[in-house]
Order: structure tokens, then C-alpha cells, then sequence
């Protein structure tokens, strides 16, 4: 284990203690305001409440500076939260110097009575984002302390979940205050969104408020990305001098081999995420068919392309995009997102990057020269092939086998151009998105036995789907080539697969087995008169992370609903992952015993 390093006691300008009772009262505050049914003049207190809250914030943050024997230490330090407070006084100051037609026009659009209740939830959302940086803050200490990330890697999920179930659980949460959400429905709910997986035992449109859709959408939004992303990037960029064991173990996490990569990864995922969903929510809301409320399109819109981009399967509809099928430039949207959020970090940077850094209009934008260091990468890594490769194999052969097998079945009777884009889609999807454009309960055995195959697969590595990785696949099949052909290394694109490579994609495969294996035989026991290939479906589809589903899911027992919570967890964080987070050797092995041919097959 790596030696504590700590870190530099935080500025305070206020005594510690009153900015921790504070801290508290805003958690309180929020917490009642939104999750429970309040009166008006309830209401106008807590709303005071919240700007004495923010004034007390905003004195802290101005008298740390004051005090601090060194200003731009004590702003590097905590440079995020004077940045979120200088946002908030800007965005106030506005809204009382601008004319008012355009304030009124901003008052209709977000269907609120006055400009003091939009500046009311502006200090609400100031102290939110606040709060959730100081919890993000405090979470660096673990890094500090020298846990396994793998250890933090699991932990930070099941926080998350527990958290939003509990979230969930609040009266407000629920469309109907008479029906709230149970505590086995909320935690499944929970765990399915932060595992971006989409499975759901309640209908996300219509048993869910607002407040609880958002969320659904926060949930996921986090769980694909990761709480140590976010960690990671307010560690990275405060003044604070990094301990060689936070960085080591950010590293680990983020896939990033050096210091400087680092921090070039973090900021790439984030503004790679930010992009792509963004695009996703204007072109979503330019072909969404239909006229209506702006802000309901515009949620409608948010919630579906993150939904896509995070592969979490959550849809305002219980029928999924099924209305929308023949709609070509919608459904195009949701699979480019699907796609991207699918084919994993390392290789979404990796080849902006390559094809940026030979672009000049490119080349004079600082941060894009100094994604590779200034530096043109000769070639695309073995990695971004083959996750790229098996990729565009999976989506033509699933979109080729999907039509031939349905083509008498649900396809009939249909267009051409409407078939091609539901086969299409449904060859993108079951590999780890979960939305869908057909009734999979209508789909015949044989597809979706071919379905489970790709939900199997799944996703490439470090993005936002699960399974046992593109990747992983075509190690495998790289492997079996080399022993058929009776090679004695596995190679390809003019480079050798090191042996821990492949032991590790055994691995994942065994382990994906083995809990595939379990999860089915647990629902054969709890839920005897389910069909077997509906059992094995909706076990594959929670341990890939897909969020399919024949439509058994609401009908399962507790006891089911668990096993399927279980599977969804292990399948994303990683079932070696999660094996590392309980056991690892603390001894290296410097021996070896002597080789003995053994028989097999």
C-alpha cells in the first residue's frame, strides 16, 4: 500500500463547524423542498432559507480570500466554487438589468410566475452543484488513504444506488402522492439507471414525477460516466500538488497511462460528453415529429440522448422509440449516439485526435495541438482498430441476420426502407443500449437467442455499456484462429497480443459465464413457471447492462428483482473488477513450477 499524502487543510473563511451546519441545512432544505408536498408559505421560508444558505456560502468563499496569506493559493484551491458563485451573481445580475421581453419570453419558456422565482431556483441549483463538489471533494481522501480503485470503483456505484433509491423513494418522486414508490422498486430502479442498464419494474413516464425523471436522468448520466471521472478532473485541475498514489490510482481508473494523459483524457471524455449529447438533444428535438410545449420537447429531448449516448435504455414510453420506427432522421440520431456512447473513450479520443491533428483549421486550436502533445500519430492503436473492426462487423451481421430472421415474422407486410432501419437499429441496440423500435416479446426464439449473442458481446472497453467487450471478443477469436492455424501468438494488424491480455479476456468470459449461470439458475428457482428463454434473456440483458426485456420484468418476485440488481451491478463495474475489489494478492509470485503438457479438448 502506497503512503498517506495529505492534502492542504481547505480555506475556510467562517469556522469550520457553522459551513458543516450549513452544509447540512442545504442537504435538509432541498431534500424537503422537492422529495415531500410543502404549502406556499412553507415554501416561501425554505426559498429564504436558501439565499441566507448561498449568502453564507458566498461570505465563506470571500472571507477565505480575504484572509489567506496567499490569494491565488487560497482561489486555486477552491477555484470551482468561485466560479459557481461568480456564474450565480452574474446570471441574477442579468435578469434584473435585462429589458423585460426577454425576461418574460425566459418566464414563459420555463413556465414560471415571476423573475424572483427563477432567481429563487438559480440559488437552488448554486447550492446544489455546490454541495455535490464538497461530497466530490471529500471522496479524494480515499485515494489519499491508499484504497484499491477497484475497492472505489465498486463502492462509488453502490453509493450512487443507494443515494438515488433513496431519492426515489420520496412522495414526489411518484406521479400518484396516493401510490409512492416502493423500496424494492425504487432500488431496482436505482441500480438499473446507474448501471445504465434501462430494466424497469415501473413505467418511466407515467409512475414517475418530474422531479423523479430527473432523477433517473442524473443517475445515469453519473453511472455512465463514473463518480471518479468527476473526482478526478476537480483533483487534477485544483492547485493542489497530486500524491503519486491518487494519481496512480486515477490513472487505473481513467485508462490513462501518465500524468499528462491524464488530465488530457479527463477533459476529453467530459467535452466529447458534453458534444455529444448536445447534438443528440438538437438534432432529437429538429426531427421529433409532432408540435408542442417547447420545454416538454426539450426535456423529451434531454432525457432521450443522454439516455442514448449512456446506453441506459430509459425512455419516457413504455413502448420505447416503437412509435417513432419509421421516423429515418430520429432513428439515425439514437443509433449514432448509441454507437459513439458504445465504442468506449480511448477510442472516441484517439481518433478525434487522429484525424484532427492532421487538420489546420484544427491544428491552431490549442487544446486540440496538445491532445497528442503536438505530436501526429503514425498509426490508429490495436486497440481503436479492433474495437472499430468488430464493431462494424457486429452491426452488419446483425443487421443482415435480424431482417432474415424476422423477415417473415414482424417485418412482414412492411416497406423496405422501414425494414432496413428496424433491423438495422435492433442490431445496434442489444449490444448494451436497451431501447427498442419492435415488441422483443414478439420476436420469435431463434431471435432472440441471436440477440442474447450480442448482448453477450456488448460494448468496447471503458465506455458506457457492459458485456464482455468487443475487445475481449476479438482476443478470443484471435486466439482460436492462432491454435487452429497452430500459431504460438496471438497477432494481428503487425503486432502480438501479450499472454496477461489474453488471460484477462479468458477471464472476463469465465466469470461472465459463471454469473450468467448463477443469475439463471437463481430466477429458475424463484420464478418456477416463467418460460427458460425468458429466464435467460432478462438474466443476459441485466448482466450486460442492455436493459431488454420480454416483458417479464414487473412480474418478477423481491427475491428476483434482487438477483437482477446483483447482475446489473456486477455487470458494470466489471466482473474482474469486482473480484479485484474483495480479492487481490498482495504478493507477487517470483517462482515458477515446471510445465507439464496436459490434454484438453
Amino acid at each position: 500500500m502506497h503512503p498517506a499524502v495529505s492534502f492542504p487543510p481547505t480555506p475556510h473563511g467562517l469556522p469550520l463547524r457553522w459551513v458543516l451546519r450549513a452544509r447540512v441545512l442545504v442537504l435538509l432544505s432541498l431534500i424537503f423542498q422537492h422529495g415531500f408536498p410543502v404549502g406556499t408559505r412553507v415554501l416561501w421560508c425554505l426559498n429564504w432559507l436558501d439565499v441566507a444558505l448561498a449568502a453564507c456560502f458566498g461570505a465563506d468563499l470571500v472571507l477565505a480570500l480575504l484572509r489567506a496569506e496567499t490569494r491565488r493559493r487560497a482561489f486555486g484551491l477552491r477555484r470551482f466554487e468561485y466560479f459557481l458563485l461568480g456564474l450565480l451573481l452574474l446570471l441574477i445580475t442579468l435578469g434584473w438589468a435585462l429589458p423585460p421581453a426577454p425576461v418574460e419570453g425566459l418566464l414563459n419558456f420555463l413556465h414560471l410566475e415571476s423573475a424572483e422565482a427563477l432567481a429563487f431556483n438559480l440559488v437552488k441549483l448554486y447550492l446544489l452543484i455546490s454541495l455535490c463538489i464538497q461530497l466530490l471533494l471529500a471522496s479524494q481522501r480515499l485515494f489519499e488513504r491508499g484504497v484499491r480503485p477497484e475497492l472505489i470503483l465498486a463502492g462509488s456505484f453502490a453509493t450512487l444506488i443507494v443515494i438515488g433509491a433513496f431519492l426515489l423513494v420520496l412522495p414526489n418522486s411518484s406521479a400518484k402522492l396516493e401510490k409512492p414508490i416502493g423500496m424494492v422498486d425504487a432500488l431496482f430502479t436505482a441500480t438499473s439507471a446507474v448501471c445504465v442498464t434501462g430494466l424497469g419494474v415501473r413505467d418511466t413516464g407515467s409512475d414517475f414525477s418530474s422531479f423523479g425523471q430527473m432523477i433517473i436522468l442524473a443517475l445515469f448520466q453519473l453511472g455512465g460516466l463514473g463518480i471518479i471521472t468527476f473526482v478526478a478532473f476537480l483533483s487534477v485541475f485544483s492547485s493542489r500538488a497530486l500524491p503519486v498514489p491518487q494519481m496512480v490510482g486515477f490513472s487505473q481508473l481513467i485508462n490513462a497511462p501518465t500524468y499528462s494523459d491524464l488530465k488530457r483524457q479527463i477533459v476529453g471524455i467530459l467535452l466529447v460528453t458534453g458534444a455529444i449529447e448536445l447534438a443528440g438533444v438538437l438534432l432529437i428535438f429538429q426531427f421529433l415529429p409532432g408540435e408542442g410545449d417547447p420545454l416538454g420537447r426539450l426535456k423529451w429531448s434531454l432525457f432521450h440522448a443522454v439516455s442514448a449516448f449512456c446506453n441506459a435504455g430509459f425512455a419516457l414510453q413504455p413502448d420505447s422509440l416503437e412509435p417513432y420506427r419509421a421516423e429515418a432522421g430520429l432513428m439515425c440520431t439514437f443509433m449514432g449516439l448509441i454507437i459513439l456512447g458504445g465504442l468506449g473513450f480511448p477510442a472516441l479520443l484517439e481518433l478525434l485526435g487522429y484525424r484532427v491533428t492532421r487538420a489546420r483549421l484544427f491544428r491552431r486550436i490549442g487544446f486540440f495541438r496538445r491532445l497528442h502533445a503536438g505530436q501526429i500519430p503514425a498509426r490508429l492503436s490495436v486497440q481503436t482498430r479492433l474495437s472499430g473492426w468488430v464493431t462494424l462487423l457486429l452491426l452488419a451481421g446483425g443487421c443482415a441476420a435480424f431482417w432474415v430472421l424476422e423477415f417473415n415474422h414482424i417485418l412482414r407486410d412492411r416497406p423496405i426502407a422501414e425494414n432496413f432501419l428496424i433491423a438495422t437499429f435492433q442490431s445496434v441496440t442489444p449490444r448494451t443500449a436497451g431501447l427498442n423500435s419492435v415488441p422483443i416479446q414478439k420476436l420469435q426464439d431463434a431471435t432472440l437467442v441471436f440477440l442474447m449473442v450480442l448482448m453477450v458481446i456488448g460494448a468496447s472497453p471503458v465506455s458506457m455499456g457492459g458485456g464482455i467487450k468487443t475487445v475481449n471478443f476479438g482476443i478470443l477469436l484471435l486466439a482460436l484462429r492462432a491454435m487452429v492455424t497452430r500459431r504460438e501468438r496471438v497477432e494481428v494488424f503487425g503486432r502480438r497480443i501479450p499472454v496477461k491480455t489474453l488471460f484477462a479476456a479468458l477471464s472476463v468470459f469465465v466469470l461472465y459465464v459463471i454469473s450468467a449461470g448463477v443469475g439463471i439458475f437463481l430466477l429458475a428457482l424463484f420464478d418456477p413457471d416463467l418460460r427458460p428463454q425468458d429466464r435467460a434473456f432478462e438474466v443476459i440483458s441485466a448482466l450486460s447492462t442492455v436493459g431488454l426485456s420480454t416483458g417479464i420484468t414487473a412480474e418478477l418476485s423481491t427475491a428476483s428483482k434482487l438477483v437482477l440488481c446483483v447482475a446489473m451491478f456486477v455487470g458494470r463495474v466489471g466482473p474482474i473488477s469486482l473480484v479485484l475489489s474483495v480479492f487481490q494478492s498482495r504478493h507477487a509470485l517470483n517462482y515458477e513450477y515446471p510445465e507439464e503438457e496436459v490434454v484438453v479438448g
